[in-house]
């Protein structure tokens, strides 16, 4: 074998041997795959990993209690409206556990989501049919445009 391959190989087990460390102090079931594939390459050449992180929303099913003690008054609708929410691309509307923002917030909602309301209070504020509550400053009947 010549000088070159050798050290070639002797690299190659380095780096796969700092890799299976590395990647098993993190627990990761992908550490020996990643480190085999690097032992078994017979030249110098580099192999880069990429993790992509991935974003989790939770989805929740309904209805959520909400354990705020009413204190202020609303007016039940004549039917339950779906209106839209138009908050700017990326922002997010808050939904509270009460008709004003220094309540807690209960969740979010995304340009576009539909939520049913069911009440209207007289400060602004719409009750959903889970109980909580969004600002009508960004709902609409009708659906935002892009």
């Amino acid at each position: 074998m010549n000088r070159e391959l050798i050290t070639g190989r002797i690299i190659a087990i380095l780096l796969a041997g700092t890799m299976m460390a590395g990647l098993s102090a993190c627990g990761s079931k992908t550490a020996e795959t990643t480190a085999a594939s690097v032992a078994a390459s017979s030249d110098a050449s580099a192999t880069t990993t990429t993790t992509v992180a991935t974003t989790v929303l939770t989805e929740y099913s309904g209805p959520l209690a909400n354990d705020q003690e009413v204190t202020w008054e609303e007016s039940p609708l004549d039917a339950e409206l779906t209106l839209y929410s138009t908050v700017t691309a990326g922002e997010f509307l808050n939904v509270r556990k009460g008709p004003g923002t220094e309540y807690n917030k209960a969740g979010t909602l995304t340009r576009g989501q539909t939520v049913v309301v069911v009440a209207r209070t007289g400060t602004g504020w719409y009750k959903t049919s889970d109980g909580f509550y969004v600002s009508e400053t960004y709902l609409s009947a009708t659906a935002p445009t892009a």
